[in-house]
């Protein structure tokens, strides 16, 4: 599907979706523990987790589609319920990197073969050490937090350099206490007793700061649906944009935003790379030049992000350097349009939906249906502040 968007000014009030991230965690602990998850989002990436529980009662392979979270989640967890998981998924989702899990399984003496897209494992997780980086995604942290407890002996789970997203770890830990699980922490170790069981417990999902990223930066919105102590760490998001002078008003369970930031800074992305498509585009309408940097995790995302924004803000008249893990973007007053791709992510295309209002000219954004990974309704919902978004029939 192809999107037409027609410059216009947005503006109104939006109750942001359930998050992603909380739905996944409270489906797989509501699962487990035999209770119930309550305002989980219709993404295609939570469906996909829901799906994936559902299969793994009758030990039937499990299909992640594009979900890297559901398929670094669901490993771990399936063999410590059944003791073998088959998982496949989209060809770029088993594209991105498993050797954390790998170097497990070749420690620990458990049977793994990839081939043809799909992913066979049989062997049973033990107690004892499990040694796992911290710098490539913080998701292989919540599988193993999700299935240790589940053994019958002690584990310890050593983080073997710096965590980045720790955000998203801690997030697991919250969604684990509220089923009964303890973990306790000690300097880069994670101590997990073992023989523990899941409770039954009603978890609500809070509304996502990841999303709220895009309609921040929108125009005139108020947003509601958002926990102002919440754990998520998009949640940095919002004083991110107050610091490029973006005017962002506290609410109740919400906020008020004129959408428009006036300057540009650098920005260290580490703990908030699912932001920089879109914290780029912003930056891309700012006055002066800002970097962002320590980036390099999002060239293994459903995109090479770094790659796809720069190469689409290029393409509608943006002044854009790309590094290895870092973008120099020196800001103009307004941009002008053309077409894009979405390199079938949907952060991409929200990311270019949400700079249409700077831009002189119609910005076309070819495989617009990508958003239906995180968000399905993201088109009517930009519809409902105004924006002028029309498909287009490209036969």
């Amino acid at each position: 599907m192809d999107i037409r968007i027609k410059p216009c000014h947005l503006q109104g009030e939006m109750k942001i979706p359930p998050s992603k991230s909380y739905s996944h965690r409270g489906l797989i602990a509501a699962y487990l523990g035999g209770g119930e998850a309550v305002g989980v989002g219709a993404s295609e990436d939570t469906k996909a987790t829901r799906a994936c529980l559902e299969a793994m009662k009758d030990k039937k392979p499990l299909f992640a589609n594009e979900s890297g979270s559901t398929l670094r989640f669901m490993i771990p967890i399936a063999l410590a319920v059944n003791g073998e998981v088959t998982v496949s998924g989209s060809k770029r989702l088993m594209e991105r990197p498993l050797d954390d899990y790998f170097n497990i399984f070749n420690e620990k003496g458990i049977d793994y073969r990839l081939e043809d897209s799909t992913l066979y494992v049989k062997g049973q997780l033990t107690g004892g050490d499990y040694k796992i980086r911290g710098d490539v995604s913080s998701q292989f942290i919540t599988g193993l937090l999700f299935a240790l407890p589940l053994i019958e002996e002690d584990s310890r789970l050593i983080i073997t350099t710096h965590l980045e997203s720790r955000a998203y770890v801690d997030m697991t830990i919250d969604v684990l206490s509220k089923f009964g699980i303890e973990i306790k922490e000690e300097e880069n170790t994670f101590i997990i007793k073992g023989g523990q069981r899941y409770k039954n417990a009603v978890y609500n999902v809070e509304g996502d700061y990841s999303q709220a990223a895009f309609f921040l930066a929108m125009g005139n919105v108020t947003l509601t649906g958002l926990d102002s102590e919440s754990l998520q760490g998009d949640k940095e998001i919002v004083e991110v944009y107050r610091n490029m002078g973006m005017k962002i008003d506290d609410i109740k369970n919400g906020y008020l935003t004129n959408g428009r930031a006036l300057r540009n800074i650098d920005v260290d992305v580490s703990q908030i790379p699912d932001c920089v498509p879109v914290l780029a585009c912003v930056m891309a309408v700012c006055e002066g030049e800002g970097r962002i940097y320590n980036a390099s995790r999002l060239r293994i995302k459903e995109s090479d992000r770094l790659q796809a924004i720069s190469e689409e803000l290029k393409n509608i008249g943006a002044d854009v350097t790309e590094g290895e893990d870092y973008l120099v973007i020196r800001g103009k007053k307004s941009l002008k349009g053309g077409v894009c791709s979405s390199h079938n992510d949907h952060r991409i295309a929200m990311a270019l939906a949400t700079i249409s209002p700077y831009c002189t000219g119609d910005v076309i954004i070819k495989g617009a249906e990508s958003v239906n990974k995180s968000m399905p309704d993201f088109w009517e919902r930009f519809g409902k502040l105004g924006g002028k978004a029309y498909e287009l029939n490209m036969g």
